[in-house]
């Protein structure tokens, strides 16, 4: 009698469970921005430091670059930054390296908080 009692408040229990967690939703995700804000002449300093052979620390380029992106800020600076290097690209470098470029160049950045995971330029 009582292993009859148990599966019946087991049964209840679980019928329960699956009826109130069938009324939970998930958040949805934090949209990501399709375009930068910034005009694209202003980002001729950042473009011309991404195709540049190397980015140096304390130089003026890389000072105006990061106060415009830090002007943007969050997700959109990524977005920039990688809009900054289609702009002189073209082919003549790979996804990968470019990739490596933006990344290395917002870490520079202080005021841009460089995204889990890194930047995908696509």
């Amino acid at each position: 009698m009582a292993s009859k009692n148990i599966t019946t408040i087991m049964a209840l229990y679980l019928t329960f469970n699956l009826v109130l967690l069938g009324f939970t939703s998930a958040q949805p995700p934090v949209a990501q921005p399709d375009e930068c804000p910034i005009d694209l002449l202003r980002l001729d300093v950042c473009a011309d430091l991404l195709v540049s052979i190397r980015i140096i620390l304390p130089s003026r380029e890389v000072t105006e670059c990061c106060t415009l992106l830090a002007q943007v800020g969050g997700p959109a600076a990524a977005v920039c930054a990688c809009e900054a290097a289609s702009i002189r690209i073209l082919n003549i470098i790979t996804v990968p390296v470019l990739n490596l470029r933006v990344n290395r160049l917002l870490s520079l950045c202080p005021g841009v908080p460089l995204p889990p995971g890194g930047v995908s330029c696509n």
